[in-house]
């Protein structure tokens, strides 16, 4: 069955790259911790010069926000710090402008109102990780602590980071999170800011061979070297397949969340009073810190996060299924669909490729 299911996924991946519909992408599983698919195909650009081996990274946007979460649930877990702490506790600087009770559990169940992006003298300065703490940390939110659930686009990963490295007295975030999660789940291929010797196998993003503009400005700003190599969990991770599906695999299997944790984080975190509609086609539905999935009778079951392109990681606790894919063009979402076929993987049912920041 094993072999069978990686052939099954390497066909889909080599026809896609075949019909022009991806230039390059990874696929991996893990079940019950053990690495079953990994499959990868095609370049790193359209000049096909350099093939995508298992090791090449890829930009993943947004899945990197789940690893982050990870990082503050590991810290909860060694009793630094709370779900109910409050953020100036341990932030002083944060403690103004009507944040003074927001709890490390709004920020990770996406209820602390802080999803507007700041206003910069320069567009540039957001890959600047001192100066975008310090914009989080005068931030006025849009909305009491705790008052609705709101997806925080960008902001995310300046307020997950920036509470690990306050409760730490560590400000190198990268490395954080090397030693809480990255090396204990051995994700040697995933970063916060990649350095010169990764970025020689790294993927280029692409438009679609068909001509579609999607998210131009977006593939502008991932392939520039000052975003690829600054540190924002929420936009800027790079990582091969095999590195997300690790974090998910660590998880199943222990190495990172007691079962105790696991099933805490992976409720929803979401009022019963909140006044946010649960929307179709929007992430709308939280744990702490991971988007919810599954059947309806039991939408925990499947939790992770994907980025915008089509990049994405997820567990499925009940059948121990720890996924990833990776890719570098803006283009067909049924190869996702395709993939999840080729795995007899269901009930998965956040949008492929939508990820745009949400205002008030």
């Amino acid at each position: 069955m094993q072999g069978d299911l990686q052939n099954k996924v390497q066909e889909v991946l080599d026809r896609a790259v075949e019909h022009g519909t991806e230039c390059g992408c990874q696929a991996a599983l893990f079940i019950n911790g053990e690495l079953v698919v990994n499959a990868y195909a095609g370049h790193t650009d359209w000049t096909r010069t350099k093939k995508v081996d298992e090791n090449t990274i890829f930009p993943i946007y947004s899945t990197g926000k789940a690893p982050s979460s990870t990082v503050l649930h590991r810290l909860v877990e060694k009793g630094i710090i709370s779900y109910d702490t409050r953020v100036g506790d341990v932030w002083p600087e944060f403690a103004c402008n009507g944040k003074e009770d927001i709890r490390v559990w709004h920020v990770l169940a996406y209820r602390c109102g802080l999803f507007d992006i700041p206003q910069l003298e320069k567009p540039e300065l957001d890959a600047d990780w001192d100066y975008m703490l310090m914009r989080m940390a005068q931030a006025k939110p849009a909305y009491p602590p705790g008052f609705k659930q709101q997806y925080h686009a960008w902001t995310y990963g300046w307020l997950t980071g920036g509470i690990a490295c306050k409760v730490l007295g560590n400000n190198d975030y990268a490395e954080v999170f090397r030693k809480e999660v990255g090396e204990p789940a051995g994700m040697d291929r995933f970063f916060y800011g990649i350095d010169t010797e990764a970025e020689q196998n790294a993927a280029t993003l692409v438009s679609s061979l068909a001509g579609s503009n999607y998210g131009q400005n977006l593939v502008d700003q991932m392939n520039n070297p000052l975003y690829r190599r600054c540190c924002n969990p929420s936009t800027c991770a790079m990582s091969n397949a095999l590195s997300i599906a690790k974090h998910y695999a660590a998880l199943d299997t222990g190495k990172l969340l007691k079962r105790e944790t696991m099933d805490n984080v992976s409720k929803s975190w979401r009022g019963d009073d909140d006044p946010m509609p649960l929307t179709a086609g929007r992430w709308a539905l939280f744990g702490l810190g991971y988007v919810l999935s599954g059947p309806t009778e039991n939408v925990g079951q499947i939790f992770g996060h994907g980025g915008v392109g089509g990049s994405e990681g997820l567990l499925d606790k009940k059948r121990h299924y720890a996924i990833a894919f990776t890719r570098n063009v803006f283009a067909d979402p049924n190869v996702l669909t395709k993939f999840y076929a080729a795995i007899d993987f269901k009930n998965r049912d956040w949008p492929d490729t939508s990820e745009v920041p949400q205002q008030s």
